[in-house]
């Protein structure tokens, strides 16, 4: 099917408007988008369910791009309407800034990172809000006991500069906390490639899962030893 962005849908998590509005701008494409809150990612189940209402609720569509990856198994399961459905063959949304899975994977792996973008700070409650709510429970000595234990794991925060927003403000506002868990801060290169191919097409199947009307997205490509990419 050729591609026409007036007959596509977007849906799409907010934490990655600032990168999916840049590339649409870029390549002149305008399409219908529904954002999703961010939070919705703190319940797996709230956000299945907000995805499929989300896609139910699409109307005189060819096809609809989802602009997440499979965090938390959220995408499994979700049904088409009478459109292509298609889906980025990742399991995380933060390894569309990276490029893959497997650079996002393997960068984690050797320096147990926290990752943040602008989106993942501006849009909804952000590791400060949570801090802050933290403190009027329990006090600052209760917040940081809790937030030493969250963070025990990792020993790193990672901004992916996507070149779209200011690196050195949001590492200024964190600074507070990373001092606080002993994290380093680190800046790693993202990469909008990823998302140009969601928002341009064509969408080449071993980067993405694409189901036809009515059909279901099956577990099996996300789950197949080296399926996501």
């Amino acid at each position: 099917m050729d591609r026409c962005p007036e007959r596509e849908v977007m849906i799409a998590c907010n934490t990655l408007k600032t990168e999916i509005e840049h590339v649409s701008r870029k390549h002149g494409i305008v399409r219908r988008t529904v954002w999703l809150e961010s939070q919705l990612h703190n319940v797996p189940e709230k956000l299945s369910g907000a995805l499929q209402e989300a896609i139910d609720a699409v109307e005189d569509a060819d096809r609809v791009l989802l602009g997440y990856a499979n965090c938390g198994n959220v995408v499994q399961g979700l049904r088409s309407g009478d459109f292509d459905l298609v889906v980025p063959r990742l399991d995380d949304c933060i390894s569309l800034v990276f490029g893959s899975q497997k650079r996002r994977q393997e960068y984690g792996e050797q320096w147990r990172s926290l990752f943040f973008t602008d989106g993942w700070m501006n849009e909804g409650r952000n590791i400060l809000d949570e801090y802050d709510q933290m403190v009027d429970k329990y006090g600052e000595d209760g917040a940081q006991d809790i937030y030493d234990m969250m963070y025990a794991h990792y020993r790193t925060m990672t901004f992916v500069d996507t070149g779209l927003y200011d690196v050195a403000e949001l590492l200024e506002r964190t600074r507070f906390i990373s001092e606080m868990c002993e994290l380093e801060q680190r800046v790693e290169p993202g990469t909008l490639d990823y998302v140009e191919r969601l928002v341009c097409g064509p969408w080449d199947p071993e980067l993405f899962v694409v189901v036809g009307p009515g059909e279901v997205i099956p577990a099996t490509p996300f789950m197949e030893p080296g399926s996501v990419v």
